[in-house]
């Protein structure tokens, strides 16, 4: 969902650093320092997986939570579907098409601006319930029960969407790795056992970087988060799967069967697009 631009793929990070590291090999002398560092590297490597650690940890539950209340908007969406056309039978299309809209359009932005871009779509899904007469049932007391919960999940996915490592601990964990990479070079000597596991230990800390970075980020296996869970709603409400043409272009999301691929005239300068049928 939401998230169509592409930054550099977390393997291809992974890899321009192992080369770099591999370069360094070469460029940087041997033991260039000569006193005793080993207990300052064993200080930094223990402070860095704490803090790493910790943060990792408040990220993947931040991140669950996210997950959790993208299934939860789903299924109420589902569900105020269900109850709109049980208690009034002539709005199934108009339901359908608005919830549709509504999903379409939450593609075109971030899961951090997603909620305050799509309150019209929204409203108009609340305004169709507004209409219906058979207003003195449990039915319709279900319905707003509903419609109020799709309001809490719509504001805690606002608070959710957030990344939650502070500019200052980014700062700290950048500063702990590049001092420990710095220390490995400097006590490494001319076999190349030492090199090799210099550049992978090297690499390591920068691959526990970015792991970091695409958690908080939200980009951790975000084609079921993004993508996977909209397509079952899309399905329930009997339209096509919907993909944005720059996720598809970009290669994040590869789409199977047929679908619908809304092409961008003017992206990202404008959100103007058309939707064609892409058959298998």
């Amino acid at each position: 969902m939401k998230i169509i631009k592409r930054p550099l793929k977390f393997i291809e990070k992974t890899l321009l650093v192992s080369i770099l590291f591999i370069i360094l090999v070469f460029l940087l002398p041997t033991n260039f320092i000569q006193i005793d560092i080993s207990n300052l590297l064993t200080a930094t490597t223990v402070l860095f997986g704490i803090l790493t650690g910790f943060f990792i940890a408040a990220t993947l539950t931040n991140y669950f939570r996210m997950q959790s209340l993208i299934a939860e908007e789903t299924a109420n969406l589902i569900s105020l579907r269900d109850v709109c056309i049980t208690l009034e039978p002539s709005f199934r299309k108009e339901i359908n098409d608005a919830i549709d809209r509504y999903i379409i359009a939450s593609f075109d932005f971030e899961l951090t601006e997603y909620i305050d871009k799509t309150w019209e779509e929204f409203n108009k899904i609340l305004k169709i319930t507004d209409r219906i007469k058979k207003k003195n049932t449990n039915l319709f007391a279900s319905l707003m029960n509903t419609r109020t919960d799709l309001l809490k999940i719509r504001q805690e996915i606002t608070l959710t969407a957030r990344k939650i490592i502070p500019l200052s601990g980014w700062i700290t964990i950048i500063a702990l790795a590049i001092i420990n990479i710095a220390l490995l070079y400097s006590i490494r000597n001319s076999s190349i056992i030492s090199s090799i596991f210099t550049v992978l230990l090297s690499s390591a800390a920068c691959l526990v970087l970015f792991l970091l970075d695409e958690i908080d980020s939200d980009r951790f296996a975000e084609e079921k988060l993004a993508f996977e869970i909209y397509q079952r709603t899309f399905l329930e409400i009997g339209k096509l799967p919907y993909y944005p043409s720059v996720s598809v272009e970009s290669g994040r999301i590869r789409p199977k069967g047929t679908y619908r691929l809304g092409e961008y005239k003017d992206y990202p300068k404008s959100l103007e697009k058309t939707i064609k049928i892409i058959k298998a």
